[in-house]
């Protein structure tokens, strides 16, 4: 589902990034982009270590193929990039195909983004150069990315709802979440909400079972978004917990080492506001929290870290922008404090 939210369309205004399609005939057209940076990150802990690190190179390349045959339409996102297994490759981000029921009503199949998360899922549609659950490197969110399924979506008056059964409740670039062993199955629903007056409204979540590893998850996500003029506000809640000790989308936990057996519950929070300053320029400024606690054989592991963003995003042409961005993170990990400083410049074309 496509977010009904401003956030996405507030983006567009403030950095004047052209997303348009590329169209090659009356049925077939495609977009993209090339998404570079350069960061330098230092980070240190109670234990008296220090480290640094830069990086640069290309993040990612997306091709995306957009089909229309009228009431039938279909999209497959082609990623080349860093998957989880920190080997470069390619990868299919999505594929589905929808039908237009008409009234409102479309049904969807594939595989496609969850329609849970106050970012978007692509840089093309960030404010900034990371997201706000990002630790040294790594996401470390509880929210769904990209699941299989068969989804239903009704649109009217501006309000847009979906439920979406799937096999998995989240499917990391890796592979599935809970594995090959066993059946599995979840289901996501969500509500938009356009309040008036610039204000829209979301809560939405997910519950799903994994019998391979005797394991069940539940995500509930809101967030409120507010667009006045030059500024844009967004504010975020999420709340998730698994007996399953591969939570966070399966992905690594940061840096975090926990080594949790018997469940997880973890609780997501931020604030932003987006100023467009000119037509090609605007700042933002973010703050966000993760908080969680590890059931490990009865013995509870807990980290909390708090992020502090502040990026600019300049647009060069109508398909070329510059982000730059200084995040600060500083947290407790288990007992032990945790700092980190960011700094990146991000280079981001788009077709």
């Amino acid at each position: 589902m496509k977010k009904t939210i401003a956030i996405t369309s507030a983006l567009a205004a403030a950095s004047s990034l052209a997303t348009a399609e590329i169209k090659i005939n009356e049925f077939l057209s495609f977009a993209g982009f090339v998404d570079m940076s350069y960061s330098h990150t230092n980070n240190t802990n109670d234990d008296g270590g220090n480290e640094s690190d830069n990086s640069f190179g290309v993040d990612q390349v997306e091709i995306d193929w957009l089909f229309n045959f009228g009431k039938v339409t279909a999209r497959v996102d082609l990623e080349y990039g860093f998957v989880e297994t920190d080997d470069q490759g390619t990868l299919v981000e999505q594929a589905f195909a929808s039908y237009d029921l008409g009234n409102g009503f479309v049904i969807t199949g594939g595989r496609y983004e969850s329609g849970l998360g106050l970012e978007d899922k692509e840089p093309t549609g960030l404010y900034q150069y990371s997201t706000a659950y990002t630790l040294d490197g790594e996401t470390i969110s509880v929210l769904p990315q990209y699941a299989q399924g068969v989804k239903a979506t009704y649109t009217s008056n501006g309000n847009t709802y979906y439920v979406s059964l799937q096999d998995e409740t989240d499917e990391n670039d890796a592979g599935r979440l809970g594995g090959d062993d066993g059946s599995s199955y979840a289901i996501e629903a969500g509500a938009s909400f356009d309040l008036g007056n610039g204000l829209n409204w979301f809560i939405g979540g997910v519950i799903g079972e994994n019998d391979g590893f005797n394991s069940d998850t539940q995500v509930i996500n809101t967030h409120l978004t507010y667009q006045s003029g030059d500024w844009t506000f967004g504010a975020e809640l999420t709340y998730g917990e698994s007996s399953d000790e591969e939570f966070n989308n399966g992905q690594d936990d940061g840096g975090l080492d926990n080594d949790a057996d018997d469940g997880v519950e973890q609780m997501e929070a931020l604030i932003m506001a987006n100023y467009a300053y000119n037509e090609c320029c605007s700042i933002t400024g973010r703050i966000s929290l993760v908080d969680a606690t590890f059931d490990n054989n009865n013995a509870n592991e807990h980290y909390d870290v708090t992020k502090y963003t502040l990026a600019h995003n300049n647009a060069l042409t109508d398909n070329l922008a510059v982000i730059t961005e200084v995040s600060y993170i500083d947290g407790d990990l288990d007992g032990e404090h945790y700092e980190e400083l960011v700094g990146a410049v991000e280079v981001l074309f788009t077709f």
